[in-house]
């Protein structure tokens, strides 16, 4: 009896470490049968850093900046301490009624607009632009901290 309390314990532990995490990893298609587009998207940081998403209309795919965790145990006491990005400044998004901060690229320094929420924000394809961009179910959905 003890081993079957201890083994649910452990187990209800392993799920709520689980459900708790810092990044998720998603292989995003577009629905439409004109289209077909695919990328992997990256959403959140770990627990040494935080990542910022968008994308690159110039470079044609999604950028990310990363910068160090305020707080993070320092992985490599050596390594030096990357500050977070600023903005370039924000636009008012007419057919949302929000404010979006705007970043510059990483690759080519051409502006890009933060993507806050995959499910919230990410529902249009960047190639085609309808609006049947995707999380890809027949792809492995990948969680890291």
């Amino acid at each position: 009896m003890r081993a079957v309390k201890l083994s649910i314990t452990l187990a209800g532990v392993i799920a709520a470490v689980a459900a708790v995490n810092a990044g998720d990893v998603f292989e995003m298609k577009c629905q439409s049968k004109t289209c077909g587009y695919t990328s992997r998207v990256t959403f959140g940081g770990g627990m040494a850093f935080e990542q910022l998403t968008g994308y690159c209309l110039k470079c044609k795919k999604f950028v990310y900046l990363q910068w160090t965790r305020e707080g993070s145990p320092a992985l490599d006491p050596a390594a030096k301490k990357v500050l977070p990005p600023k903005p370039l400044g924000e636009v008012w998004d007419a057919q949302s009624g929000r404010a979006l901060t705007i970043y510059a690229c990483p690759e080519c320094n051409g502006p890009f607009a933060a993507i806050k929420n995959r499910s919230d924000d990410l529902k249009h394809c960047p190639a085609c632009g309808k609006s049947d961009f995707a999380v890809d179910d027949t792809k492995p959905r990948i969680v890291f901290d």
